[in-house]
């Protein structure tokens, strides 16, 4: 357990095996969380039983690690017994918080009815729910009776100095042609590449279409590696992590940043809440924006530099637009992240301060 806690003080923990598993989002959250918080990590629910002081905040994140067997497999056997576990800890006076990145987990295998049971057990015994976005908060609140706080979003911090030597590489490749449109980030199912990259293929002519980022999907690499190579040299695959603190070396190459998300068969979940990090690190670093118009984009792209497509009729309209505007590009304004950290650090901080000091609703 790491903790930065005060003896006697209620704690806000954090379910993650952060630091082992470097999240850009607890990193920041550790750096600007304010010290009324409390801060503290822990890989399971387990160590909170013997933990020494009063009870607190228990925050889930992402629940999928929390219902999986020794296999892997996310089973409702496994989910029952998350779901008994909290209730213990809810027993012995700590509070149950769920910040909601996204409904339903979105990579490996698709969501089933494990998942729904998983969600909708949290949803059932959360103290609070914390969100990103209005638009997510509205529907949440259509799923849960506990308190939604919206938290708001921000990216990671742009680190100083030069990006690895294959991230600048790659930079300059974007910089040196006509019109750079990127794709970072994992290269999963939920994101339907295959059709964005026929999208941009029959919907421009000067554009070159980048795809940055790790595959675990063996098979959709080698559909993409086919696309590429009848390309004509404009779609270019990049298949390495880049740290998202330089992403913002690649984003400040780009002409505009591509950012697509199905939502259809089991990521239908996305129409109604989505918590899109790529768009949300595009927009910090001021890039212009093409994406599917779902209410969580709609509310952070509003008077930013994006071009929304409906989801069904796909980017290419959007790409065309994109690219025939790319003569006169539109000056640039990046968000300032480590402003918007302090907010959610302090939103967090307001919404503990709330949890162990309720106010009695006045008597009528």
């Amino acid at each position: 357990m790491t903790a930065r806690t005060k003896a006697g003080l209620a704690p806000w923990v954090v379910i993650s095996d952060y630091p082992a598993w470097p999240s850009p989002y607890f990193a920041e959250l550790e750096r600007h969380a304010p010290p009324a918080l409390q801060l503290e990590f822990t890989a399971g629910l387990d160590a909170l039983a013997e933990r020494p002081g009063p009870p607190g905040v228990v925050n889930l994140h992402r629940l999928k690690r929390l219902y999986q067997e020794p296999d892997g497999q996310r089973t409702q056997m496994a989910a029952e017994a998350m779901l008994k576990h909290l209730e213990a800890l809810r027993a012995a006076s700590w509070k149950i918080v769920w910040t909601v990145h996204n409904l339903l987990p979105i990579d490996g295998q698709p969501a089933g009815a494990a998942d729904r049971y998983a969600a909708n057990g949290v949803l059932a015994l959360a103290d609070a729910v914390v969100t990103h976005t209005h638009a997510d908060a509205a529907h949440l609140g259509t799923l849960t009776r506990a308190p939604v706080t919206v938290a708001g979003w921000a990216a990671p911090t742009p680190a100083p100095g030069p990006a690895p030597v294959p991230v600048e590489a790659l930079a300059r490749h974007m910089a040196a042609v006509p019109f750079a449109v990127l794709v970072l980030g994992n290269v999963t199912a939920y994101k339907d590449l295959p059709a964005t990259v026929d999208a941009f293929s029959h919907a421009t002519s000067r554009a070159h279409l980048f795809l940055a980022g790790p595959s675990r999907e063996p098979g959709l690499t080698d559909v993409l590696t086919r696309q590429a190579a009848a390309s004509g040299g404009r779609v270019h695959l990049y298949p390495q992590r880049v740290p998202p603190w330089h992403a913002h070396v690649l984003y400040r190459a780009a002409g505009t940043a591509l950012c697509p998300y199905r939502v259809d068969g089991p990521w239908g979940f996305f129409a109604q809440m989505l918590h899109p990090s790529s768009v949300g690190t595009a927009l910090a670093c001021g890039t212009p924006v093409i994406a599917p118009d779902l209410p969580a984009i709609r509310e952070m792209t509003a008077g930013r530099s994006a071009r929304l497509y409906d989801p069904e009729a796909g980017p290419g309209q959007a790409l065309a637009t994109a690219e025939h505007a790319a003569t006169a590009p539109a000056p640039r304004s990046p968000l300032d992240p480590a402003t918007r950290w302090r907010a959610i650090g302090a939103t967090y901080a307001r919404l503990a301060q709330g949890l162990h000091n309720p106010v009695s609703p006045p008597r009528p």
